[in-house]
């Protein structure tokens, strides 16, 4: 290929960043808005510009040379480059306005993100937050894509979440793992062991949270008696009020409204969730995104309830409150 310009397209630069990111200009088609023949023919004048071959096309779909992927890495550093240069020009004009959107694992879209939208709709009503509901694993995926502005994630003892270089960690609260029993069930100590003879209702072993109690109890010399395991919460609620087993779960993560449960402390120590607000660090200086990580920071202070309170004994009012002052 002859010799290209002394210029790239940003533009263009972008849509080989998708294609580079999504695995597929179908698959970038979908995530810009375009037709796929818009961005190969896009991407066509890229290659002449850069003069080389930056994509191998096949009937099989297309796969990015090594210059392709040199340029889509550099392409990256430009793209945060200029949300940088945004992030300076939206802090120098203090502008609290714009779209925002989350990942965040479910629980923490119920107590830390539904207070922290009520408290921003209030003292800064031109914050647009719009919220998708992930596991961390696809949370991170979608930040790294540039398809969310901010991931909640959470962190359980036993099974670390890596965080990527180029993205901000804050952290929002930590706490403990509760055992969670139906009404008539009262256990004969606060610890795992005294558990072990006991019929478990648990998440899958693929799930962080029921890889970290196995993890747990083994450190404990025990296999837990799995009757019952579902990645959902609000059927695992229910099968423990129905006497299926017992289970261990975040606090945040019990639904009392759901089915008569109740919660108990554990001794265990070092069994422990953290949730951490991450974005990316060319994104974190923008003033609006700094408003929604402060807002979530504040929301997340507020204690939750003493075990065997009921949920929704938690004060919406005060959490808002809390919130809205620190916001404001």
């Amino acid at each position: 290929m002859t010799s290209g310009s002394d210029t790239l397209d940003v533009g263009r630069l972008r849509l080989l960043r998708e294609v580079a990111l999504r695995g597929s200009i179908a698959a970038a088609a979908r995530s810009v808005g375009l037709t796929p023949s818009a961005i190969s023919q896009q991407l066509m004048v890229l290659e002449r510009e850069a003069g080389t071959t930056l994509l191998d096309r096949s009937p099989r779909g297309v796969v990015l040379t090594g210059a392709g992927h040199t340029l889509s890495a550099r392409a990256g550093q430009v793209l945060d480059v200029l949300a940088a240069a945004r992030a300076d020009l939206d802090r120098i004009a203090g502008s609290l306005t714009g779209p925002v959107s989350v990942a965040t694992v479910a629980s923490a879209a119920a107590f830390v993100v539904t207070p922290a939208t009520r408290a921003l709709g209030r003292g800064n009503p031109g914050v647009e937050l719009s919220v998708i509901v992930s596991e961390p694993a696809r949370s991170l995926e979608l930040l790294a894509a540039d398809d969310v502005d901010l991931a909640i994630v959470d962190e359980y003892d036993y099974v670390p979440v890596a965080v990527p270089d180029q993205f901000v960690a804050t952290d929002l609260c930590a706490e403990p793992l509760v055992l969670v029993t139906a009404l008539d069930v009262a256990p004969t100590g606060g610890s795992l062991t005294a558990l072990a003879g006991l019929d478990w209702v648990m998440p899958p072993e693929h799930a962080a949270c029921g890889l970290a109690v196995r993890s747990a109890c083994r450190a404990e010399g025990f296999e837990p008696r799995v009757r019952w395991e579902t990645d959902d919460m609000l059927l695992l609620v229910r099968a423990v009020a129905a006497g299926h087993g017992v289970a261990v779960l975040p606090r945040m993560a019990v639904a009392t409204d759901i089915g008569p449960v109740r919660t108990w402390p554990l001794q265990t120590a070092g069994l422990r969730r953290r949730l951490r607000a991450v974005t990316r660090a060319s994104a974190r200086s923008r003033p609006v995104v700094q408003a929604v990580v402060d807002a979530l920071v504040a929301a997340a202070a507020i204690p939750m309830p003493t075990d065997q309170d009921d949920m929704r004994t938690r004060s919406s009012t005060e959490r808002d409150n809390a919130t809205l002052t620190s916001t404001s």
